[in-house]
């Protein structure tokens, strides 16, 4: 009899785990550095001029609700400098304040609810202001996010 009752009640722990598991992996996803793959634009020259890289990346933003579901592809290209104020930009650097910044600037736009040209031009604003702001570990100085500005380098697509 008792291994009856506890049967039931290791089904629906099963099932719950199971469910918040899909539900994180639905709503919470972070975009990997490796996402953005920076390829050098123009080549730095000593002693200090030129030297820009920049990624492009299509990014799905989505939450999954029931009540008001969203989702938006926007196309984003960051730019970072070669070298700035704080010496030497390194790719891995680059990418990893892109994608914390990424990751933050998707949370602060879906949770205002808009409109997906407007969801894209929200994200990449705050996404800059995040890139260069002591809220990513290794901000950068100089950095730019906008829309795609032409076909400079190598496009990738999240997820």
């Amino acid at each position: 009899m008792r291994m009856r009752r506890s049967l039931p009640v290791r089904g629906l722990v099963v099932f719950l785990a199971l469910l918040s598991s899909a539900w994180l992996a639905c709503v919470g996803g972070h975009i990997p550095p490796s996402t953005f793959q920076f390829e050098n634009v123009v080549p730095y020259t000593p002693p200090g001029e030129g030297g820009w890289k920049a990624a492009q990346v299509l990014v799905l933003l989505s939450k999954i609700s029931s009540s008001f579901p969203q989702s938006a592809t926007c196309d984003i290209e960051v730019g970072v400098p070669e070298r700035n104020l704080n010496g030497w930009v390194t790719d891995e650097d680059a990418q990893v304040a892109a994608a914390e910044a990424a990751d933050r600037a998707a949370r602060i736009v879906l949770r205002q609810r808009l409109m997906t040209a407007v969801a894209c031009k929200q994200f990449r604003e705050h996404m800059q202001r995040l890139m260069q702001s002591s809220e990513v570990s290794k901000p950068i100085p100089g950095a730019r996010v906008s829309g795609f500005k032409g076909v400079l380098v190598s496009r990738k697509t999240f997820p």
